[in-house]
């Protein structure tokens, strides 16, 4: 067979397989159709293998973490600015693996602001970073991408010795009746930290106990008490970036501990002895009495056998020619016991009798 006759010959079958496919394409839809969605699903699977295809995905409102504040407090610094608020409507977009499209969620990328770079006081501005993964992909942009804060100094008082104060009343007064000697504070002594220009103006820690809270009963009583700032002035002092550490751990309150006793209260004005006469040609102007009553508290039973203040009630008046101090000493009725003044002043004012 020649070669022009094998040509035709292929010519021949290739137009008939022409017109057969020009045929099925122009009289079978169903083929067509078929044919593209056979196509759709293969092209869908190639792209979702390979990983050099990414596509974009946008998150709203993400949660940024915050890093680095150890780091910036022991370079002295602290952002006062209320990060909560400035961070509080973050968008971040990503380029994530078609593949990963759908499981990929903002956690994976580690968005946060680094405090540690912080370098001076005033106004600093923020980056906000992320951390590319190797499994969905990197973030290509952050909205903000920075956020502006205020810086000051980060300074620590040590050793601020923390009081007790027993404050409002208790039903008809009936508290009063009873003491509370010396309450001991566990920890005693606390740091206070934060903004220099807060920390500066804080004069003294203090617990207040409500009397309704507790019972008066003589007896041990032990008790937490939320710990109160104060200034100067005697105005509170309340701010989340004051920080109140004992040995290096956060506390808000403290151990009190107290042993309450009965209490008994003395008339001092009619106990005081005046004895002897003064020097000739003066006479007495006045005679003053501190304090005037004296509170004892000890344990019930020492209290039953007290009648009177054991007081040193003599004044010896003898030719005395000015004014002149006298201090009485108040004995303890027992060892325990406890005082509301150790010792009563009087004073005798004397002047030249001029008659």
């Amino acid at each position: 067979m020649s070669n022009t006759s094998f040509t035709d010959k292929a010519r021949r079958i290739g137009s008939i397989m022409i017109r057969i496919l020009r045929h099925i394409l122009l009289h079978n839809g169903w083929v067509k159709l078929l044919a593209v969605m056979i196509s759709l699903v293969l092209w869908a699977g190639l792209i979702s293998q390979d990983e050099s295809l990414t596509r974009e995905k946008t998150w709203q409102n993400v949660n940024v973490s915050v890093s680095g504040s150890e780091t910036m407090k022991r370079n002295h610094f602290i952002v006062v600015s209320d990060l909560d608020e400035l961070l509080d409507n973050v968008s971040v977009t990503a380029a994530v693996p078609q593949k990963q499209y759908e499981q990929a969620d903002s956690s994976a990328y580690n968005i946060r602001v680094d405090l540690s770079r912080i370098s001076g006081t005033g106004p600093q501005e923020l980056k906000i970073i992320s951390t590319a993964s190797n499994t969905y992909g990197k973030v290509t942009n952050t909205v903000p991408s920075v956020i502006n804060v205020e810086v000051e100094e980060y300074m620590v008082r040590q050793r601020l010795p923390v009081s007790v104060t027993v404050t409002g009343e208790y039903q008809n007064g009936w508290y009063k009746d009873w003491y509370m000697p010396n309450p001991s504070v566990d920890p005693a002594l606390i740091a206070v930290s934060g903004p220099s220009s807060l920390v500066k103006t804080i004069s003294r820690a203090k617990v207040d106990l409500d009397p309704e809270s507790f019972e008066w009963k003589e007896g041990t009583f032990l008790t937490t008490g939320e710990i109160s700032l104060y200034n100067r002035a005697g105005e509170k002092v309340s701010s989340p970036l004051l920080g109140i550490t004992t040995e290096s751990l956060s506390i808000d309150t403290v151990l009190i501990e107290a042993n309450i006793l009965p209490a008994k209260t003395f008339d001092v004005l009619n106990l005081i002895e005046y004895q002897g006469e003064v020097s000739p040609g003066y006479r007495i102007v006045s005679k003053k009495v501190s304090p005037e009553s004296i509170t004892i508290a000890a344990r019930g039973e020492v209290l039953e056998q007290m009648e009177e203040l054991p007081l040193d009630r003599i004044v010896n008046l003898q030719n005395i020619s000015e004014t002149t101090v006298f201090q009485l000493k108040v004995q303890k009725p027992s060892d325990d016991a406890v005082l509301s003044n150790e010792t009563v002043t009087v004073t005798v004012e004397v002047t030249a009798d001029e008659t």
